[in-house]
């Protein structure tokens, strides 16, 4: 236990060491392309932020009330979000524990919400994974390895096909949490589909947000525009399974540096990746 919090300690410092050292290598050029950037790009880019976390929390709504907990809009938006938050503390099951500890507030069985958030994590890979794929076909002209990830889509779609499996992965969460007795059973495929429909959905948006802010700093047609939304859906995959530094940190931000770097330069680079943080923190 000690060492593993030494690890994420040297993790911590090493990301914000380099960083720091990127955006202090580039601080000429970051306030001019900040300025570039533009108001309404960023106010563009904060609106599709927000449209695509909204669906992906109707996502989770729908994954809730097939448990049996129905909540209003503005109660299940006050939730999600609030336990969201979590997401930015080291360890990954804040939010799972959040949710929980909101539920008694609500007067609702505690697992039920636990269960249903880390459904919706599951899902929401799943999802942001089929959507990832979705660049491979303008990848694949320039090299035909890229084809190779077709097979992970069948493989993707088998959790929302096969919602026991899904039960079996909640099951996993509920023994990381050591919550005592078994976790309720996830609804029907129908209501598991739709759940990732809107995740799906979600994961399109806020990656047009991405995107968007490409735009500023070089020519996006759609083949380069479906790179860019592919690379910031697989690089927030990749910070979620990066579960033990907060909010994947690192992680995304290298996926997406590498995956734009081959079109622009250095510090457009960092301010694009910067001012996607900003946005969508």
């Amino acid at each position: 236990m000690i060492m593993l919090r030494i690890g994420r300690l040297v993790g911590y410092a090493v990301v914000l060491g380099f960083v720091g050292y990127q955006l202090w290598s580039t601080r000429d050029d970051l306030l001019g392309n900040i300025d570039r950037t533009g108001p309404g790009r960023c106010a563009l880019t904060v609106v599709l932020a927000l449209a695509g976390s909204f669906a992906g929390m109707l996502g989770w709504r729908v994954l809730l009330a097939g448990l049996g907990t129905r909540l209003p809009a503005v109660t299940a938006s006050r939730v999600y979000f609030v336990a969201g938050l979590g997401k930015y503390l080291p360890g990954g099951l804040w939010p799972a524990l959040a949710h929980a500890d909101l539920a008694r507030r609500l007067r609702e069985p505690p697992g039920r919400l636990a269960a249903a958030f880390l459904g919706s994590v599951a899902l929401s890979t799943v999802a942001g994974l089929i959507v990832g794929l979705i660049a491979v076909p303008s990848l694949a002209q320039d090299n035909g390895l890229w084809w190779l990830l077709v097979p992970l889509l069948a493989l993707c779609l088998v959790p929302v096909l096969a919602p026991r499996l899904l039960t079996s992965l909640v099951g996993f969460g509920y023994r990381l949490l050591r919550r005592t007795g078994e976790p309720p059973a996830l609804p029907s495929r129908g209501i598991v589909v739709r759940a990732a429909a809107w995740m799906a959905l979600g994961w399109l948006i806020t990656g047009v947000h991405f995107a968007v802010l490409v735009s500023a700093f070089a020519t996006v047609d759609r083949a380069s525009a479906s790179v860019a939304v592919s690379a910031f859906v697989l690089a927030s995959v990749a910070g979620i399974v990066a579960f033990v530094l907060p909010a994947g940190l690192g992680a995304r931000e290298l996926i997406l540096g590498l995956s734009i770097g081959f079109a622009l330069n250095k510090s457009a680079v960092i301010t694009v990746v910067a001012l996607r943080h900003d946005a969508h923190s």
